[in-house]
């Protein structure tokens, strides 16, 4: 291989740099001999091909290259133009892949030229080989060959040109396959195939010297310029880095009859692509791919002037058969006017050009029809552009398909070609343009975009169809994404930047797509890690789709939710707990949860959906946040314990359970009524079972006062704390810990403004007081001493839920303890369960050294004392409360209240047992031995023991009969 820089000769065919001058070395390009190994495509008859069609249905002459769709006897400079020998930019494959299978199969010399062509820095002949050398003759060498001569001295200077010939992803491509040789071919992350880099075999020399040689190449393009009788493509001083890479993509129909071994495609064009316009070939379309029944795929290249950016460019392929005259293609659309023509329209959209090259996706190349043009534009009927339509669409499954091929190695690059490329696809068959004097729409072909966004979202469909099948089959070979997630993404990027609607259904699929598989959060960050580094706002095409979902009641969007949480930023680290706001806690941010989870207060068929998946949670550790804020109340004592083994596994998201309710309670207003708090959840009754209602109360919706939601839901999170205590004495969040259940007591306090509620304060200060058990044991597993700070710590979330529950107490009980009937001995309570209220939060069982129920007991004392004496003791000696036992303080401090006004009462001499209910024995006794005792004569403050003064006593006693009755006259006598 000789070096283009100094004339080295490497002995080494396959050589990449000079071993002398260190120039990097090209390998040569392919001669005609490797062209003739192309054989013509078949035709089959039958074909749905629009030409044929059309020529069938209409008796249209020949029109050839005058037939006013194109203008040839205009001339202009071709400055602006570089011609690009070889196959459309190498972006349109694989990167790192080469050509598929597919492609080898039906052409493998075009494919080998495809790749060898990339590397040409300078092409000596950029018109088609002569059809007699092609037959056989030997191929041409593509670059100067060893000995003296004018011809090879000058080729040798043509060699130094840039490599301007050679389309930027061309380059692109081959830095690709030596430096991400350890792409995942479509596959998920991990799965190790390297892309084969084969070797590429230098051309045949021909035999003869080497003078002889550029002698006989130079007569064969002079025979070849003859031949065509236009201007053959040639190179010029514009290189890819100066201007735009244009690569074309278009089908030949079979009608054609092309044989890409004898026929030539090119593409001529207006000025814009260099001059004299229409005259030129812009660029020779190389054979790529045998479509059979469709005809034949061809791609080139060219290089425009930036200049020409976003402006329309009129254009035609054009057909070279032997030396006849080129025939130019056919667009079946009836001219407007005689003197403009109809041609194809290019408009290189600057935004959408992404690493610099353009792909034009063209449709079928028709032939020109039989017969008069007036015939033609007589019968242009509803049949004839249904056909039209039919073959855009043929033409753009194709298209597509080979742009999905990119991704058979998976890795950035490609990745970041495929979505440059089909943005730009979208760009051209979005709306059907011509040019016609300008650049148009093509309205007369009904085609508008509404119809091609449904036939792209039916070509998609086809796709996500291997990933949505339940039996379990492996993949198709030929499927390029080997993701179900990849796919997911794909998807929802063109449905989010095409703007496509989708049914409740296609919702639902999508959703199954984004549904991670994974089984850890290194795998979906693994799986996702390429296709998220493209810059696009994933995350709100997610939360789009989050919200399409909600409108459209599909719930499995739910599932989608690590992916969005993988593009999502974390939420800083805050030291005190509840301070973010809940959105931000429950990574929802943007999403209408609120609404979501109010919109329907029972949510079944979701907290089924859940437990299906739970394996998610493993997955992402936001999600389990998140589906708690997603649920209705009603419905959170369900799915904790559905997640009770998890939260095994993870016991720091029991501090989430905590929070999680908090942020539900902190949002309800106004006081807890029947309709508000609810009953418990109508939930599965496999997760029901573990926990069921006594016989004889319904299971799903008992009275209020027992099956209340929020009453459930504290009672679930005490449980939690008691199981799994021992697990939480690992966890650093003991301070979190407090906080949080400190919000959650105050909160439940002052959401809760009726006493018969009372078990919801009476529930989160246990809940509180568990929290300050465990820390000091938490302190000693971890071999902490209590500091100063440690201990101030819990005495400020002591006094803070004692301070809620004092608060709580004042509120609720705002009116007098008695109320006093006719008669002065007929008091009753005010709130009948108020003793039971207070005997409820003061047994519950704080440290003693705090002080919790002495101050309680104090406060509850202050209220009883506050009323009159004798409706204490009335009150005290009734029937509306019980004592629970001798431990029973709330009881004991009643006692001492009753007690005590008894002793006022008998200063003033009134008869009291009179009064008294005796229906209680108990209390009953107390008060009688209160009354003997408080009414007993003292003298110098000892009692009384003087016969003489205790008869007097007696005597004179006003409830000195009533205890005779009570205990009948020989019991006292005997006392005496």
């Amino acid at each position: 291989m000789r070096c283009p820089s100094c004339q080295h000769l490497s002995k080494d065919v396959v050589a990449k740099f000079c071993s002398q001058c260190g120039h990097k070395l090209l390998p040569a390009a392919p001669g005609a001999a490797s062209e003739n190994k192309l054989t013509a495509p078949s035709a089959p008859e039958g074909g749905a091909e629009c030409g044929r069609e059309l020529m069938d249905s209409s008796p249209f002459s020949s029109l050839g290259p005058g037939n006013g769709q194109e203008n040839p006897d205009e001339h202009c400079s071709d400055a602006s133009l570089q011609i690009q020998r070889g196959a459309a930019s190498e972006g349109f494959r694989d990167a790192a892949d080469g050509t598929s299978h597919e492609l080898e199969a039906a052409s493998p010399s075009a494919s080998k030229r495809r790749k060898e062509d990339a590397a040409l820095t300078k092409v000596s002949d950029v018109s088609s080989p002569d059809p007699k050398q092609a037959n056989g003759a030997a191929a041409e060498p593509a670059g100067p060959e060893k000995g003296p001569g004018k011809e090879v001295k000058d080729q040798t200077k043509e060699t130094k040109q840039p490599r301007a010939s050679v389309p930027a992803s061309r380059d692109h491509r081959q830095e690709t396959q030596t430096k991400d040789q350890t792409a995942v071919p479509g596959g998920k992350a991990g799965e190790n195939e390297k892309a084969s880099l084969k070797p590429k075999k230098e051309p045949k020399k021909p035999e003869g010297n080497n003078k002889n040689n550029a002698a006989a190449e130079k007569n064969a393009k002079e025979q070849r310029n003859e031949r065509t009788g236009e201007l053959s493509p040639k190179e010029s001083p514009l290189s890819s880095e100066e201007g735009v890479t244009v690569c074309f993509h278009a089908i030949i129909s079979k009608h054609f009859e092309f044989n890409p071994s004898q026929h030539q495609v090119f593409v001529r064009g207006g000025e814009e692509f260099g001059k004299p316009k229409w005259k030129r070939n812009v660029c020779e379309m190389y054979y790529t791919r045998d479509l059979h029944e469709l005809g034949s795929l061809v791609e080139g290249s060219a290089v425009i002037a930036r200049q020409h950016l976003d402006k329309p460019i009129p254009y035609k392929y054009v057909l070279q058969k032997g030396k006849g005259a080129v025939e130019y293609e056919f667009i079946y659309k009836p001219q407007q006017k005689e003197s403009e023509p109809v041609n194809r329209c290019l408009q290189v959209k600057s935004s959408l050009l992404g690493s610099g090259d353009w792909h034009q996706y063209d449709d079928i190349i028709c032939m020109n029809p039989p017969g008069a043009w007036q015939t033609f534009k007589d019968r242009f009927t509803d049949g004839t552009r249904k056909d039209l339509v039919k073959g855009k669409q043929t033409a753009a499954a194709i298209m597509l398909d080979s742009i999905f091929s990119i991704l058979e190695t998976w890795n950035a690059i490609n990745l970041k070609s495929f979505f440059t490329q089909f943005q730009q696809f979208y760009s051209v068959i979005r709306v059907p343009m011509i040019y016609e004097g300008k650049a148009q729409p093509w309205s007369t072909l009904e085609y508008e975009e509404k119809e091609v966004k449904k036939h792209l979202w039916e070509c998609l469909t086809k796709k996500m169809e291997p990933f949505l099948k339940t039996s379990g089959d492996p993949l198709p070979k030929d499927c390029p994404v080997r993701s179900k997630l990849r796919m997911g993404l794909i998807i929802l990027f063109s449905v989010e930047k095409f703007h496509i609607h989708l049914s409740k259904s296609d919702l639902t699929s999508l959703c199954h797509l984004l549904c991670s598989d994974p089984s850890s959060p290194h795998e979906l960050h693994s799986d996702l890690i390429h296709i998220l580094e493209i810059k696009h706002s994933w995350r709100n095409s997610l939360v789009n789709l989050c919200q399409r979902c909600m409108d459209g009641e599909v719930d499995l969007w739910v599932c989608t939710l690590p992916v969005l949480h993988l593009c999502m930023e974390p939420s800083p680290p805050t030291k005190d707990a509840g301070v973010q706001p809940e959105d931000t806690w429950a990574a929802l941010e943007g999403i209408s949860f609120s609404e979501f989870r109010e919109k329907k207060s029972d949510r079944k068929q979701l907290v089924q959906l859940m437990g299906k998946n739970r394996h998610l949670l493993s997955v992402d550790a936001r999600l389990f946040r998140s589906w708690f804020s997603l649920l209705p109340l009603r419905t959170l004592v369900c799915y904790m314990r559905e997640c009770s083994e998890y939260l095994s596994r993870f016991p720091s998201h029991i501090l989430d359970c905590l929070l999680g309710t908090c942020y539900r309670l902190q949002e309800l207003k106004g006081p807890l009524t029947n309709l508000e708090v609810g009953r418990l959840p109508s939930a599965p009754e496999s997760w029901l079972s573990r926990s069921r209602p006594p016989a004889g109360q319904s299971q799903l919706g008992g009275a209020v006062s027992e099956n209340l939601t929020i009453k459930s839901i504290l009672q679930m999170l005490l449980s939690l704390l008691d199981t799994y205590q021992h697990k939480m004495l690992e966890e650093p969040l003991i301070q979190s810990y407090l906080t949080v259940c400190l919000k959650l007591h105050e909160t439940t306090c002052r959401i809760t403004k009726d006493h018969t509620f009372y078990e919801m304060p009476a529930l989160s200060a246990e809940i509180v007081c568990r929290i300050i058990i465990l820390k000091p044991l938490v302190d000693s597993a971890g071999g902490q001493h209590s500091e100063a700070g440690e201990k101030n710590s819990v005495a400020t979330v002591f006094q803070g839920t004692l301070a809620a529950t004092r608060s709580w107490f004042q509120r609720v009980f705002q009116n007098r303890v008695f109320q006093t009937g006719v008669l002065s001995s007929n008091v009753r309570f005010t709130y009948p369960e108020e003793i039971k209220i207070w005997r409820r939060l003061v047994e519950i069982h704080f440290p003693v050294e705090l002080g919790w129920k002495e101050t309680l007991l104090g406060d509850m004392e202050g209220r009883l004392k506050q009323e009159r004496p004798l409706s204490q003791i009335f009150a005290f000696s009734s029937t509306t409360w019980d004592a629970e036992g001798a431990e029973d303080s709330v009881s004991k401090c009643f006692e001492k209240c009753a007690i005590e006004a008894v002793s006022l009462v008998c200063q003033s001499q009134t008869s009291l047992l009179e009064k008294l209910s005796y229906k209680d024995l108990w209390k009953c006794g107390t008060l009688v031995s209160a009354v003997i005792t408080k009414s007993w004569p003292r003298s110098r403050g000892q009692v009384v023991r003087d016969l003489g003064e205790v008869l007097k006593h007696l005597l004179t006693w006003p409830d000195i009969k009533q205890l005779f009755h009570l205990w009948g006259t020989p019991y006292i006598l005997e006392q005496f």
